[in-house]
């Protein structure tokens, strides 16, 4: 199966972007020459000043400071750069990444924010940024802390904006990496949560970041646990988007893996996010 959509994308207004190579001039060529027509621009974001710099302080990443900058007018910028999709053939799409808001157990956005907004994907699973390094050990407790963040943006009064949920369950730079963690989630906490999110219309990401090998091919791994973990969203009836999650230039090849994963779960048209579609 053919995708044809990239929905996670950070410019070089996202703090973590690492060089300037992650314009939209640059990422909308890269989607002409790999056959991608609509690109979701989807910059870190956190809609109000982080409530507490005391807790986040216990965080593996200083969230505060982070977040404080990557407000809605910061990431609005990019907007200033999307008359390069004219006549491109390649559909721009303006959003973010955004937050997960541990303390209002919400999303870090604001209704008048979203409305302006054409996809919004929230993480579970930037534990990094909002998870006290506490709850790393035991791994349980990690686990416990994504699921409640995962049901928390299913049931807040932001849902309705939430086009999917970006890398479901892989812990973002884990002290012991993502695999500890996938392995303590039985199928059937996956399969109840996954139900969920099917009733409410939210979509599971696919991220091309995630489910690649760290190596020149970045041939999607179909033993790597994130695939056990979708096959039971498919068969809960979770629509899925697909994500690069390119920060620059460099990370924005080799998109045919988006191909092999939708083969590799038997994926077809109706499978995909309508938006995405």
């Amino acid at each position: 199966m053919k995708i044809t959509h990239d929905f996670h994308l950070h410019t070089h207004l996202s703090l973590c972007a690492p060089d300037k190579t992650g314009t939209i001039e640059n990422y909308i060529k890269n989607a002409k020459a790999q056959g991608i027509k609509k690109l979701g621009i989807t910059d870190h974001f956190w809609g109000a000043s982080p409530a507490d710099p005391e807790y986040f302080g216990q965080c593996k990443s200083n969230a505060t400071r982070y977040y404080t900058v990557q407000n809605f007018e910061y990431i609005s910028q990019s907007k200033n750069d999307f008359h390069f999709a004219e006549d491109s053939g390649v559909k721009l799409y303006f959003g973010a990444e955004a937050e997960y808001d541990p303390f209002r157990h919400s999303v870090a956005i604001t209704h008048e924010q979203a409305e302006q907004m054409d996809i919004v994907i929230v993480p579970n699973s930037h534990t990094h940024m909002v998870m006290p390094k506490a709850f790393y050990e035991p791994v349980e407790k990690h686990k416990e802390f994504m699921f409640n963040a995962f049901y928390d943006i299913l049931d807040c009064e932001f849902s309705r904006y939430v086009t999917a949920i970006a890398h479901p369950f892989t812990a973002v730079a884990c002290p012991y990496g993502k695999i500890p963690v996938f392995d303590a989630i039985t199928d059937d906490e996956f399969r109840f949560a996954f139900d969920k999110a099917a009733n409410k219309g939210i979509a599971m990401e696919i991220n091309l970041a995630a489910m690649t090998r760290e190596d020149d091919t970045k041939t999607i791994d179909y033993y790597k646990p994130e695939m056990r973990m979708l096959r039971i969203a498919k068969e809960c009836g979770c629509k899925f988007t697909f994500g690069s999650d390119a920060h620059i230039i460099s990370e924005h090849k080799n998109l045919s893996a988006f191909d092999e994963a939708a083969d590799a779960l038997g994926l077809c048209e109706d499978d995909i996010a309508e938006i995405a579609r």
